[in-house]
């Protein structure tokens, strides 16, 4: 993947098992020109929204809000934030909600997801660098 932005895109982390956030983050660490931030819970995110991460990965089941409801907020901060969800969760309906909220991907954990995750965020890394070509 070509660098066309100086500084480095953020992906936030939004995940409160830590073994779980450190593997998403060990799954994205070789993307280029990636800067990843790790939280606990929605609270201390929302904290640090106005630093502005392109792409945000949400798990469903938070200890201080559900992951729908963040997802409202950063959509409502932000709604060019790419928000990829990441839980355990396969209800249809709550797939639905959320791709209603506007998400770009739905995954389910799962070994084979952390593989297919890393594909997922450099394709939108790619999205969101053409989109940044074409605006300029």
């Amino acid at each position: 993947m070509t660098d066309i932005q100086d500084s480095p895109y953020k992906l936030f982390v939004i995940e409160d098992n830590r073994t779980e956030g450190m593997l998403l983050q060990l799954a994205l660490a070789e993307i280029e020109n990636l800067e990843i931030k790790t939280f606990p819970n929605g609270k201390s995110m929302l904290e640090r929204l106005h630093e502005n991460p392109v792409i945000v990965i949400v798990d469903l089941i938070l200890p201080d809000m559900s992951g729908l409801d963040l997802i409202k907020h950063i959509k409502k901060y932000n709604d060019n934030i790419r928000i990829v969800v990441v839980s355990a969760q396969r209800s249809i309906d709550v797939i639905a909600d959320l791709q209603a909220e506007g998400i770009f991907n739905y995954l389910i954990k799962s070994e084979a997801c952390l593989n297919y995750l890393h594909n997922v965020i450099e394709d939108l890394l790619i999205i969101i660098q053409h989109k940044t070509q074409v605006l300029q």
